[in-house]
Formats: C-alpha cells, structure tokens, sequence
C-alpha cells in the first residue's frame, strides 16, 4: 500500500496506534508523520500532524486524527500510484485512509473498530 510514500505510511502507523488505544504510540507516529509531511513540503499536513502529537488522551488523538485525516485525505487526491482507500464511518460522521480490506475504525471502541465503509478505492 502507502509502503512508496512516507506520509501514508506513517499515518498508517497513528491509525494502527488508535485501534490499539495506545496514545503513546500515536504521538510517536504522529511525529513520523510530521517530518515525512515537512520533507514533502506539505506543511498543512504537518501542523495536524503535530497538534496529534500533543494529544494527552484518546479523545483528543481521536479529534486531532480525525482534522489530520481530511488534509492527508485531500492530499490523496494530489498524488498518483498506489494509494490506500478512504473509509467513512457514518455514526462518527469521519473519514479516514486505510489499506483496502477489513475495516478497521480509528474512531470507536475495539468493539465497534469494523464499522465504516469503503467511499472511495
């Protein structure tokens, strides 16, 4: 999937991070994300990165994901080859990009974590 681009790559890791409810893992991929995003000067990008660096709890990773989310998401549609899907769950009202495959929902519970759905491919 994002393995060619850094950004994608290391967002996957702060996705992978909040499905494991670790907010210590977040910040560490949070702060990959920001200085893949400042060397390909997507400097937007970086600013989210880096308020999800400051999370101090899940529900303010979540939220800062979630804004991260929509630039990284907009930014996806500036680049070309393989690319991951965007994914929206609709009781959270958010979007963010994953691998294509079994859903797994950054913003619920492990429980709730298949629910969404692929809106674009």
């Amino acid at each position: 999937m994002a393995g060619t681009n850094p950004i994608f790559a290391n967002y996957e890791g702060a996705r992978q991070a909040l499905l494991k409810a670790s907010v210590t893992d977040v910040r560490k991929a949070a702060k990959q994300v920001t200085a893949a995003a400042h060397g390909a000067n997507q400097h937007a990008i970086a600013e989210k990165a880096v308020a999800l660096e400051k999370s101090s709890d899940l529900a303010s990773a979540r939220k800062a994901f979630a804004a991260l989310s929509d630039d990284i998401i907009k930014y996806r549609s500036t680049v070309s080859g393989d690319k991951p899907v965007v994914a929206y769950c609709s009781m959270e009202k958010k979007s963010w990009l994953q691998p294509r495959g079994t859903i797994g929902n950054p913003y619920v519970a492990a429980s709730m974590s298949t629910c969404g759905e692929i809106r674009q491919d």
